[in-house]
């Protein structure tokens, strides 16, 4: 009966004057923290003879605090050998936002997606395919090729550099960048370190409270078998959290086209709200032991466990314009320049349903490493064994109840939002309402891989030549998902909820602020559904107990991989300037193996990886930097499930598919590019830096999801599947500023401020129609505006980030619009703290404090080859307000 659904910084020139070196103490070097959980595996700690250097404690002055982390971010982007943003944590537990996704929102080219009360997906220059590391060391959740960011709190997190070119020792598969993040070991403290913290996190939509709560020992001993250390970090945070979305869905015509007549107005086959609730946790454990027995040898054990939990539900209000009953009507009113679309319905007797969607999800996630790192005169060898394991169990149980509405009226355009109005019956009370469908499922993914690397790094004395390094990787993961299948399972004689103790419950009021009309309603209640799950299969008539998998929605990949490479560290003078870089190459050999019910597929490819970065000096503060790279990005497994999940569209109106679909694709193919980038960095002082980029890429198979109708079962299905586009291209250009004012008299020096902005552009070829289209979640600009202030134990920083508008998606179905494509949208975020102590901290956070609201629209050409642009979604978010306090010893 339906589905459920699932500017740039413009003041170059006075920004470089008021940037002019104003520290001697400035003037020759920038300091910056080596990181020490970077493993000698990455690219960042090979600082090349020439290179500016860390400077000492006896050459500068030693500043803390977010001035202290911008310097060693900025200095580790400077000294890098490739393009690299990082974020540092100078003090435990201080990174700027409460996980790594939420911080990464500040870095130059990055944005990122929200929802469920949090920063979700990760894009670096408009794209999410990024390959995710922890210590240098590949990661990832469930059947996915990375880590959900959001899982790693900012509490255990030492510093996260995004890399936008690579170099060959980094590993293969991140073709928009690659993200490192860096947890603490025992060997970056001097000695004992405890440090902890806590804050209580109010979130305004949901009128609910949650909490966080972090703490961290470190200690490192000198023993008669050498120097020893452990530490272990442990973080744990509850989140109350609601999501609004008003919605209009994709329209058909009550009545077809004959010979004679023209189709009637296209009307929305359902429009409505969500109210997405969810009490979400998440436990984190870091620990680590390192031993140097010599000098010259270390062999340590590292360690992670992130548990997620989340246990949310939906509240579904679903008008069904079209679906009047006996004796119902339905009348329409058309858009001016658009009379082929409905703006607008009165309904009479009016079917419209109502659904609980109850979820519990969880996650269970672990990585050890064992590894060593031995040094013998020019030579450092290393090697390390990374075992990864991802659980994945979640379920769900949905319940649509039913009641007619005398009278249904709806705008579906109401300032981009529709305007939903029910007469003649009351939505609060159970007796009104009757039991529909129920929709009962379970799935589990589960995946698990060995990792083993060996590298050789050797340094040479007065040569051009400065390092070679030389390396293997071999991996093997299995990958496996099963589930149930979603069809909607009816009911003989429905009850009426009210006859049932306990099952009904009253929906959140207020919908997307008032804006669209729909307030509170009856629907089922979560804790019901999810503890009494037999009492309500018994309702539908079904057997007791989980359902079993269904064979054809299960798949299960196997995939090897097994890679070498070569590079060469070089450096010489060309006058006053130093030229350094490295270059070389990644070769990586894939093997997998994907079986499902009735498939099976194999595949075997050779890939072969240069890349090339160089580093020129032009003066003592000034730095060009030119990189080339082609890059390989294996499709994530779940993209290459061969299997469909199916759901009946129902009688909404004259849909051209009776059933709608969604699965994988088992003949994706890698996505490769070519990737060419320039830079150019000025560092004046040690906190101080103007920088531009610009970047090319040419792209071969780009995955994006598209719609197509297939059949199934004799019927028509419009079925939605990850696709290989045709050739394709990203280019844009970053600019970045961040300075402190020292120079200002008093209390003033203590401002700051950071600036970047992004511009981007990328095309690739639609593998159905052909021709040329915008990239999906690339917007062409976007932004961030940053204002910091520190003095006298007070640390403040008020945060804008804002992006230009973006294709969400292709080819939806329906006579509208089909292209998806999501307005301009910003956010305004605060945080503050204040040194009560050298020892203790009061922290006081905002997000969210604008309230934004986001709106998309159906936007292009309709079934009738006019250009029109309708509205689709209006969604508001939570606002949280936090006050805390961390200590540290």
């Amino acid at each position: 009966m339906y589905m459920h659904r699932t500017a740039t910084v413009s003041t170059l020139a006075l920004i470089a004057a008021a940037a002019a070196p104003a520290y001697a103490q400035d003037a020759s070097s920038v300091p910056a923290a080596v990181p020490g959980a970077t493993q000698e595996a990455t690219p960042q700690s090979q600082a090349l003879p020439g290179d500016p250097q860390v400077a000492t404690a006896e050459q500068d002055i030693v500043v803390t605090g977010v001035r202290a982390s911008l310097a060693s971010a900025q200095g580790i982007k400077r000294n890098a050998t490739a393009i690299v943003d990082s974020i540092v944590a100078q003090d435990i537990g201080k990174l700027p936002d409460n996980t790594v996704s939420d911080a990464l929102q500040r870095v130059t080219g990055v944005q990122v997606t929200r929802g469920s009360g949090e920063a979700g997906t990760v894009l670096i220059r408009g794209l999410p395919n990024i390959a995710t590391l922890i210590n240098g060391r590949e990661s990832f959740t469930g059947t996915q090729r990375g880590i959900s960011l959001q899982d790693l709190p900012a509490e255990l997190v030492a510093g996260v550099d995004v890399y936008k070119t690579t170099t060959p020792d980094i590993i293969e598969g991140g073709l928009s960048g690659t993200v490192d993040v860096r947890l603490r070991r025992p060997f970056d403290f001097s000695g004992l370190q405890v440090a902890g913290g806590g804050r209580a996190v109010y979130s305004d939509q949901s009128g609910k409270w949650g909490y966080l709560g972090s703490g961290l020992v470190s200690d490192r001993w000198t023993t008669g078998i050498g120097e020893v250390g452990a530490m272990v970090g442990v973080s744990y945070n509850k989140r109350q959290y609601r999501d609004d979305t008003a919605f209009d869905f994709v329209s058909n015509p009550i009545t077809p086209a004959t010979a004679t007549t023209p189709a009637s107005p296209a009307i929305p086959d359902t429009v409505g709200g969500t109210y997405a609730s969810g009490e979400r946790t998440r436990l984190a454990v870091n620990g680590s032991l390192q031993w140097k027995p010599t000098d010259n040898l270390e062999l340590y054990a590292d360690g992670i466990y992130t548990r997620y939990r989340n246990t949310h539900d939906v509240s579904f209000f679903i008008g069904l314009p079209k679906a009047t009953a006996v004796g119902g009507t339905v009348v329409t009113s058309t858009y001016p320049g658009n009379p082929e679309l409905a703006s607008g319905t009165h309904s009479t007797n009016a079917f419209t349903l109502t659904s609980k969607q109850a979820y519990q999800d969880q996650t269970e996630t672990y990585q050890a490493d064992f590894g060593t790192k031995w040094t013998t005169g020019p030579a450092v060898l290393s090697t390390e064994l990374t075992y990864n394991y991802s659980k994945l169990p979640n379920r769900s149980v949905i319940v649509d109840t039913s009641f007619n509405a005398p009278t249904l009226d709806v705008n579906f355009d109401n300032n981009g939002t529709p305007l939903i109005k029910v007469g003649g019956v009351d939505l609060t009370n159970p007796a009104n309402f009757s039991l529909a469908t129920l929709f009962d499922n379970h799935s589990v993914a589960t995946s698990k891989q060995w990792a083993w690397r060996g590298d050789l790094l050797y340094t040479f004395d007065d040569s051009v030549l400065t390092n070679f390094k030389i390396g293997a990787r071999f991996t093997d993961r299995q990958a496996d998902s099963q589930a149930t299948a979603s069809q909607g399972l009816g009911i003989k004689n429905p009850p009426l909820v009210s006859a049932v103790p306990g099952f009904g419950t009253l929906s959140p009021n207020g919908l997307v602020q008032g804006a669209s009309g729909i307030g509170q309603f009856v629907d089922a209640d979560t804790g019901f559904l999810l503890n009494n799950t037999n009492t309500v299969r018994t309702l539908f008539s079904q057997p007791t107990g989980d359902r079993a998998y269904d064979p054809s929605l299960a798949f299960f990949d196997h995939e090897k991989t097994y890679a070498f490479y070569g590079q060469l560290g070089y450096g010489f003078d060309i006058g006053s300037m130093h030229v350094s870089g490295v270059g070389g190459l990644r070769v990586v050999n894939t093997a997998e193996q994907l079986t499902g019910f009735g498939v099976s597929a194999k595949a075997n490819y050779l890939d072969i990886l240069p890349s090339f970065n160089a580093k020129v000096g032009l003066t003592n503060n000034l730095q060009l930097r030119l990189a080339f790279a082609k890059t390989l990005t294996r499709p994530e497994f779940a993209q290459l499930n061969p299997l469909v999940s199916y759901t009946t569209t129902g009688n909404t109106g004259n849909q051209s598919v009776f059933y709608v679909g969604a699965g994988g694709n088992p003949a994706l193919q890698p996505i490769k590019s070519t990737a060419y980038d320039v830079s150019l960095e000025y560092y004046p002082a040690r906190s101080t830096s103007i920088t531009a980029a610009g970047f090319y890429k040419d792209l071969s198979g780009y995955i994006q999801t598209y719609s197509r109708t297939e059949t199934y079962l004799g019927r028509p299905a419009l079925v939605s599947r990850p696709r290989n586009t045709g050739p394709g291209k990203l280019y844009g250009a970053e600019v970045a500023y961040q300075q402190f004012f020292d120079f200002l008299p008093g209390a003033l020096s203590g401002f700051g401020t950071q600036l970047n902005g992004t511009y981007i552009f990328g095309t690739t070829q639609d593998p159905i129609f052909g021709g040329q289209q915008r990239l999906v979640n690339v917007s062409k600009y976007s932004f961030n505006a940053v204002a910091i202030y520190e003095k006298y134990g007070i640390s403040g920083r008020l945060a804008y980030n804002w992006r230009s508008n973006f294709v969400d998606s292709y080819t939806s179905g329906g006579s509208q619009a089909s292209s998806i494509l999501v307005a301009p949208t910003g956010q305004l975020d605060f945080s503050g703290s204040y040194a009560l102590t050298k020892n203790f901290t009061i922290t006081f956070d905002a997000t969210n404090i604008t309230d934004r609201v986001y709106h998309d629209r159906f936007a292009g050409l309709n079934q009738s080859g006019i250009y029109s642009s309708t509205p689709r979604d209006t969604r508001t978010y939570d606002r949280t307000f936090e006050v805390g306090g961390r200590f540290r010893f």
